[in-house]
């Protein structure tokens, strides 16, 4: 299933056969924030969600098939450049984006929960308290479907067959959704999005002014300056921190943004390496040769003595320089909010300035 969130027209069903694909999406990256491209074919349908400065993330699907990210990203652009296909576009705020292109990405959280036993608005509520990011699915006995998404706990609007996969967003529908459920029986499903996957599924940089954009400092992360002090809980404990963690999470980010980004020459493990070597002197621990330092399929693995927050210095002072050196500033400004939000501590107690 393809969900849409069609909150904000901007154009529909443009005829493909008249369009230069690429242009076409530089040119909304151009006047808006973010937003979505629904493809609809006669047998298939496709969605393609954007930011200012990327192509995040993609779904095709047709009877037999459903493919996700860049190779459905790529078989869309394809389709449209050879058939007649309609295509709309819609905005969606730029704090939401990262959820509406997640969606598909969605991972199971509970499965096949029987309204015979489990109660949907108490499942809801559960869902609520628990800070659900994701959705509930709803399939009724009558084979009707509900999608009920749900934010950092806050119910943000339902599709369903009945609003034509039109989002709804108002209070009503919940209700009406529970009260259907008791009349006629459902299964539930409970999926989630992982905040890690969030914002780092980018396709492609598109944005013919990026560029320009950058700021005048060109650094996507000050390195931090001397921490003073562990932070502690209210008995005086220290917290303890995931510093590895967070840096590992960090250069995922970097190298999810560097692979999939064509105007940049070279992969993330290149760069990453000989910016390495020019900081040999200063960073000793980073020296490639000796490999004590190793970064490879988003994981970090460190085998010499030094300090994690000596790590973290020469660690970010190279991904500031890579970022300055590839015009990664203004992308990086609205997508590290999620590791912003996750590592809060670590980012306090290492006075980095992001």
């Amino acid at each position: 299933m393809i969900v849409v969130p069609k909150e904000t027209p901007i154009i529909e069903e443009l005829n493909s056969y008249y369009l230069n694909i690429e242009k076409l999406f530089q040119y909304y990256q151009g006047i808006i924030d973010a937003g979505c491209a629904f493809f609809q074919l006669p047998s298939s349908e496709g969605v393609v969600f954007f930011d200012a400065f990327n192509l995040i993330n993609g779904t095709f699907k047709d009877k037999n098939t459903l493919v996700r990210g860049k190779e459905a990203i790529d078989l869309l652009f394809e389709e449209a450049k050879s058939k007649k296909i309609l295509i709309s576009i819609y905005e969606i705020p730029p704090e939401k984006i990262a959820f509406w292109a997640n969606v598909a990405n969605a991972e199971d959280l509970y499965k096949d929960l029987s309204t015979e036993f489990t109660d949907l608005e108490g499942l809801i509520r559960k869902m609520i308290s628990d800070r659900l990011t994701g959705y509930v699915e709803v399939t009724f006995n009558s084979n009707d479907i509900a999608l009920l998404f749900l934010h950092n706990g806050q119910v943000i609007g339902s599709v369903s067959a009945e609003s034509k996969w039109q989002l709804v967003q108002t209070e009503k529908i919940q209700l009406d959704l529970v009260e259907k459920s008791r009349k006629i029986g459902a299964m539930l499903n409970v999926r989630r999005i992982l905040i890690e996957q969030i914002a780092m599924n980018g396709a492609e940089k598109e944005s013919a002014n990026s560029a320009n954009q950058t700021r005048s400092n060109g650094n996507a992360v000050n390195p931090p300056s001397k921490p003073e002090a562990l932070p502690s809980d209210q008995g005086g404990r220290a917290k303890p921190l995931n510093i590895r963690e967070m840096l590992q999470y960090l250069m995922l980010i970097y190298d999810k943004f560097i692979s999939n980004n064509r105007k940049i020459h070279g992969d993330f493990d290149t760069i990453l390496k000989r910016k390495f070597v020019e900081k040999v002197d200063k960073y000793e621990f980073l020296d490639p040769f000796t490999a004590e330092f190793k970064y490879a399929n988003g994981r970090i693995e460190y085998s010499g003595r030094v300090e994690d927050a000596r790590l973290a210095t020469g660690l970010l002072e190279c991904l500031s320089e890579i970022a300055a050196e590839n015009d990664m500033q203004t992308w990086l400004d609205k997508s590290l909010w999620p590791l912003r939000e996750k590592y809060a501590s670590e980012i306090d107690f290492l006075k980095i300035k992001f």
